[in-house]
């Protein structure tokens, strides 16, 4: 049992870091935040409370303190843990004093784990149980610096009792942490800074012809990125070897010239040796590389089998463009310089943000197949806008619209686009707005005090803005909303555009509920001066469950607690049913906390498909996730509320629910976006995600784009809006109370 609960551990630990912390320590446990020890984050079941305690300590002023609650069951732990760098030495060690009472036989351990998969100890057999009074005690394990991604450690605590931690010491080659050097592999790729502050790469008059010979270049550019060995082993810069490429390619002049470059270019890094472990592309990989939309424009027979030799006898093994996040499988973007104080990059930069981006979507997401324009015609149709973005607001554009094209709710430009916020207005007006039935809907007043002069209220429809009809304005905006699926673009348009302009105020006609036609002058005010909310609103400083009568309780996932889950599994016990509301984002990880508790014999409730590190473009499926039963298994209906604020997260813990004996699911689509996210950066400091992994239920069939299919649609009404009704809540209410 102890091999289990260590491996549910490092499930949650690789969901937890994304990145090491540059700047670990709080070792003696002195400073907290919520309850919680600064620099360290608490992994594990929700059958324990933890807290700062400071009677009880071995040096300083306190220590922190783990102690059980009630029905524990055999998989119950709970984890101080931290994420180092990876150090530059030949071992680490780490120490501390540990104090128990009543701790059961599973008992407190220190533990350090190296990855990927290069390393693990813990103290098997010599777990500290029963009751101890404090003892030091330390674990070593040799380092390999070389080939280490991250370092993991902390105690673990299994079982009943209490348990006190203090006084941890981390050390590199018998020297103190803070003493020792994060190793940084060096690369002849970051000595290249030929092109650090332009590209230099001037534009001739884009013929036909010469759009299709850029085209092609993207996507040899790109081929070779990810499957050239001396280019995955980090030798050459390869944005500025595109740079050094350029001039002399837009200066060939016929399409056989073309091609004798593009030979002569990649035999200038070397000749490739034969691949001994390259192995071809299996036949049940849901996705399979696609070689021939790289050498679609190819005239040249020798190039074509150039492709193919070096596609024959790729790369294997880690690559210092990309990697495969540990035991979650989505790509990881490394080394891909986001030129961030370029504020306009150079032309030359444009076009290799374009090149950037399309291969990393023709290569590594997992979704490529279900964008509305094929991807292999994507590159050639944004070409010409990105060279020809001579703005900072026409680059920001040209990027979006790009970003749109691979229909990923996830996909935005979320970070870097100062001047399309600047474009799109800073002010706001004081109402919340939805479509509801195919208009637009006041649907919530954050400041009626800005409204005493004006009649319009919620339920009132808004027919025009500034003197153009809703419709218009929504068609033409949808091009620069990237979404999975009209249901999150229209909750994204809604919420951030529609109500907001550079002006203080705004001309809307609206529709009351006498159906007479109103225009009225809006006053819009900055943010900060309203009570906006994003997608949903939420109140923290109301618990997360109550029961709605004594036959039916309630749970909202967007502020629920780790330690809220005991005390509904122990108030809704023997309720009719339990509703679920995921009309939100999970504030804590339910999957299994509460999708255990649902289930009465182990249940498969998903399934991934990753891409394959060796062979880019194949996607293939891995082992499902699967909810243990509890001891005992909620007898209740379970009724799980979704909607398009119902994304990522929240859509993958609906899969979860959905596996329940007795679950069913009201509301309508969510927003189709699903699996860990992977983040991008392009020239000029732009940042932006994609959905990483491919979620899928386990019979197969998808759920992006798609989202979470209701077992019963329920949409608001215009009608439940005015009479201020949550109509969806209203049926699952009914359905719970149904025989």
């Amino acid at each position: 049992m102890r091999e289990i609960k260590i491996i549910i551990l490092l499930f949650f630990m690789f969901l937890a870091f994304a990145k090491a912390q540059e700047n670990p320590g709080n070792f003696n446990f002195e400073t907290f935040e919520e309850g919680n020890p600064t620099t360290w984050s608490m992994m594990g079941t929700d059958d324990y409370t933890v807290s700062k305690d400071s009677k009880v300590f071995k040096e300083g002023k306190s220590s922190i303190l783990i102690e059980s609650k009630t029905d524990l069951d055999s998989t119950s732990f709970k984890a101080v843990v931290q994420s180092l760098p990876n150090y530059d030495g030949k071992s680490i060690t780490l120490s501390g004093y540990i104090k128990t009472q009543g701790a059961a036989a599973d008992g407190g351990e220190l533990f350090i784990r190296i990855d990927p998969n290069i390393n693990y100890i813990g103290m098997k057999g010599t777990e500290v149980t029963g009751d101890t009074d404090w003892k030091y005690y330390a674990i070593t394990l040799p380092l390999d610096p070389e080939n280490t991604e991250s370092i993991v450690l902390g105690g673990l605590f299994s079982g009943g009792g209490k348990l006190w931690f203090d006084d941890f010491k981390v050390t590199i080659d018998g020297k103190d942490i803070s003493e020792a050097k994060v190793y940084k592999k060096s690369y002849k790729a970051q000595l290249d800074t030929a092109y650090d502050q332009e590209s230099a790469i001037v534009f001739p008059e884009l013929s036909k012809q010469k759009q299709l010979d850029l085209t092609l270049l993207g996507k040899i550019w790109g081929f070779l990125k990810y499957h050239h060995p001396e280019i995955a082993q980090g030798n050459y810069n390869w944005d500025y070897e595109l740079f050094r490429f350029l001039p002399a390619y837009l200066k060939s002049r016929s399409i056989v010239e073309r091609d004798a470059l593009l030979l002569q270019w990649i035999d200038k890094y070397g000749e490739i040796s034969l691949c001994e472990s390259c192995e071809t592309t299996r036949d049940e990989a849901v996705l399979k590389p696609n070689l021939s939309a790289v050498k679609e424009l190819i005239g040249s027979v020798d190039l074509k089998q150039k492709l193919d030799f070096i596609y024959a006898n790729r790369s294997q093994g880690p690559h210092y463009y990309v990697k495969s996040v540990l035991h979650v499988g989505n790509p990881e973007f490394t080394n891909e310089s986001s030129y961030e104080n370029m504020t306009l990059p150079d032309a030359g930069y444009r076009l290799l943000s374009l090149f950037r981006y399309w291969n990393m979507i023709e290569y590594y997401f997992p979704y490529k197949h279900l964008t509305d324009t094929s991807w292999t015609e994507v590159l050639s149709k944004h070409l010409v806008k990105f060279i020809e973005a001579n703005n900072r607001l026409a680059y920001e554009t040209a990027a979006l619209q790009l970003i749109a094209e691979v229909n990923d709710t996830h996909a935005n430009l979320w970070g870097g686009a100062e001047e399309i916020d600047n474009y799109r207005g800073k002010k706001f007006a004081p109402i919340r707005v939805g479509f509801i039935e195919n208009e637009l809907v006041v649907t919530d007043i954050y400041n009626p005090e800005l409204l005493a002069d004006l009649t319009i209220k919620v339920g009132d429809v808004i027919t025009h803005i500034e003197g153009r009809p809703v419709d218009v304005i929504v068609d033409s905006l949808k091009p620069y909303f990237p979404a999975s699926n009209t249901a999150a673009q229209l909750r994204d348009i809604e919420n951030k555009d529609l109500l907001r302009s550079t002006k203080e105020r705004m001309t809307i006609q609206y529709r009351d509920s006498e159906n007479k036609t109103q225009t009225v002058l809006l006053h819009l005010y900055d943010e900060a001066n309203l009570k906006m909310y994003h997608w949903y609103k939420t109140d923290e400083s109301k618990p997360s469950y109550h029961k709605i009568n004594e036959d039916i309780g309630y749970v909202t996932l967007s502020t629920i607690k780790d330690e809220d889950v005991v005390q509904i599994k122990t108030l809704f016990k023997h309720t009719k049913g339990m509703i679920i509301d995921i009309r939100n984002y999970p504030s804590a990880f339910m999957i299994y906390a509460l999708g255990q508790y649902f289930v009465s014999k182990p249940t498969p409730f998903a399934t991934f498909i990753a891409f394959n590190h060796n062979n880019p473009g194949e996607f293939l499926f891995g082992e499902p996730a699967i909810l243990e039963p509890e001891e005992q298994t909620y007898s209740g209906k379970v009724v799980v509320l979704v909607d398009a604020n119902t994304q990522s997260s929240a859509e993958y813990t609906a899969m979860a629910f959905r596996a329940g004996n007795r679950t069913t699911i009201i509301g309508s689509q969510t927003a189709g976006a699903d699996g860990n996210v992977s983040r991008i950066t392009l020239p000029g400091n732009l940042r932006t995600l994609i959905s990483g992994i491919g979620v899928y239920y386990p019979d197969g069939r998808e759920t992006q784009r798609i989202g979470i299919v209701p077992d019963i649609e329920v949409k608001p009404t215009i009608k439940g809006i005015r009479k201020q009704k949550d109509e969806v809540l209203e049926r699952a209410i009914q359905f719970i109370n149904e025989n």
